[in-house]
């Protein structure tokens, strides 16, 4: 299907996403103006903004506009440029306009179509992209496009936890446009550091052999560094998920040649994750990235010492006691450990005496 209806004449547009306040990537689309082509101008002209404000005073643009409903494992909807909850629209043309006759069908993933208006043969700004076929939508709902680069942010997106079907983190189109004809695509996200790549490594076009993949963990990984001593965690927490979504990819290519490599960056990108977590007090994900990371390297002794300080804050002491003894005995001159041990004893002493302390008043009444 894809191949009979793709020209080079349809227009390509972008939208950028963030999620939670960190920009995950861009989405590519190509709009099938030689199929559906009232449907398609009117998605081209939402995503430039350029038509102003509609009725409602509001921009025809989908700029800011939230992600409002997921179905899991099936598609992501978004554009409702009015109250951005997916309770109303507006198109380019009024209110609503009729869908154009297009019998495209819901046969893979990444199309994208236009939410009808419930009982109506309408829509207006509300889109959708499929994470997989959705053949039920056929003949009710239209296709008018297809994702070109971008497509595991819909698939990531599908697997966000949700509550009647809204998710429960904001995913935002932060900036969106249309893309001229040869003009680059800017996959890669641009910022102060060295990495160069894609968000997502199936968007990632050049030809890469085990060197060259190698070397793109570690730039990707050192860039999280960087926005970790620049105290920047939102930013060292996106590179280091990236570094992770790589090492994934590349172990599902069969391409691995140096396997020590590859457990050595993910153990260490398991740590930096940890720590991330830590200083954020999410101590309940920190202790998850620990523990993933000593299925790969149980005698890294900085993993009992995260683990150690993840457990104190959710004040298992003993579990963080018993952590920290193993930290100190393969790490013996680690001197950050010896003094989280005294804090961590300190802690047991103080919570042994308030707890002596509440059983005595009980008692004593």
């Amino acid at each position: 299907m894809v191949d009979s209806v793709c020209s080079e004449e349809n227009p390509m547009v972008f939208l950028d996403i963030s999620f939670e306040d960190v920009q995950v990537g861009r989405i590519v689309i190509e709009l099938y103006k030689n199929m559906a082509p009232k449907t398609a101008e009117n998605f081209r002209a939402l995503c430039t903004g350029e038509k102003g404000n509609g009725r409602h005073n509001k921009p025809l643009h989908y700029k800011g506009c939230k992600f409002h409903r997921i179905i899991s494992q099936c598609f992501a909807q978004s554009g409702d440029i009015i109250n951005n909850d997916g309770t109303n629209g507006e198109s380019i043309y009024g209110e609503t306009f009729e869908k154009d006759n297009c019998n495209l069908r819901h046969d893979q993933e990444g199309l994208v179509g236009m939410a009808t208006v419930t009982n109506t043969n309408l829509v207006h700004s509300q889109f959708y992209i499929t994470a997989l076929p959705c053949t039920h939508l056929d003949g009710t709902n239209i296709v008018f496009g297809i994702v070109r680069k971008g497509l595991d942010i819909i698939k990531e997106m599908s697997t966000i936890e949700t509550q009647n079907d809204h998710p429960l983190k904001d995913i935002v189109i932060v900036n969106c446009g249309q893309l001229k004809k040869g003009e680059p695509w800017n996959i890669h996200l641009v910022d102060e550091t060295k990495d160069i790549y894609p968000p997502w490594p199936n968007d990632w076009d050049e030809g890469h052999d085990d060197s060259a993949i190698q070397k793109a963990l570690t730039i990707i990984r050192e860039s999280g560094n960087f926005y970790f001593m620049k105290r920047n965690y939102s930013n060292s927490l996106r590179k280091y998920l990236k570094v992770l979504r790589y090492i994934e990819w590349y172990l599902k290519s069969g391409k691995v040649c140096d396997k020590k490599f590859v457990e050595s960056c993910k153990s260490r990108t398991l740590l930096n994750l940890a720590a991330v977590k830590l200083k954020d007090n999410n101590y309940k994900e920190a202790l998850h990235y620990c523990n993933q990371c000593e299925f790969i390297d149980p005698d890294n002794g900085k993993l009992y010492y995260r683990r150690a300080q993840a457990k104190l804050g959710l004040r298992d002491i003993d579990e963080a006691l018993e952590d920290l003894r193993k930290a100190h005995s393969l790490l013996p001159h680690d001197k950050s450990i010896k003094e989280f041990q005294k804090l961590a004893k300190s802690d047991k002493l103080n919570h042994l005496k308030r707890e002596k302390e509440f059983f005595s008043k009980i008692f004593n009444n």
